[in-house]
């Protein structure tokens, strides 16, 4: 996997590899439909483009990012999802433990032929439903587990010191 460089890197300084040109008004749109905000864009030095878009929990603890990643992978167009977040497992108490909140967590890939121009609907599909449960994935939890031990907390975690 291909890690994202030059946040800062517009995708008109850095043209996409062709084989993969045609996706990404794809990925855009599926970012935007998961997050409702338009997704930052920055490219490595080999043309693969990473795309990052902020998600929030309903319950408002830590913050998450929608990172996709537009590459080659063996003479085909790779698109790689995940969510990426700081929330973790706490205590009654509330302070936060260092196990993180594995609920909250979403990866999915697909590779297609070169020249693809849209990923198949039931990859779409999902995709949004998967990030969507992802997102929600505590409070569904405690909804379902309404007596007390069984509620999850969480908390964001503690950044370590550098």
């Amino acid at each position: 996997m291909t890690g994202c460089k030059e946040p800062n890197l517009a995708i008109t300084d850095h043209e996409p590899d062709q084989r993969m040109a045609k996706l990404v008004p794809e990925v855009i749109s599926l970012l935007h439909r998961v997050t409702s905000i338009e997704p930052s864009i920055s490219a490595t030095q080999d043309t693969d483009l990473c795309f990052r878009s902020p998600i929030t929990f309903p319950d408002g603890i830590g913050e998450g990012t929608v990172v996709a990643e537009l590459f080659i992978y063996r003479e085909k167009v790779r698109f790689d999802v995940s969510l990426e977040h700081n929330r973790v497992f706490a205590t009654a108490d509330g302070s936060p433990t260092e196990r993180r909140c594995y609920l909250n967590d979403y990866m999915a890939s697909q590779t297609v032929e070169p020249e693809t121009e849209e990923f198949p609907p039931e990859f779409i599909r999902s995709v949004v439903a998967g990030l969507a449960a992802a997102r929600d994935a505590v409070k569904r939890h405690n909804r379902r587990a309404n007596v007390p031990w069984n509620q999850v907390n969480v908390a964001a975690s503690v950044p370590e010191p550098v």
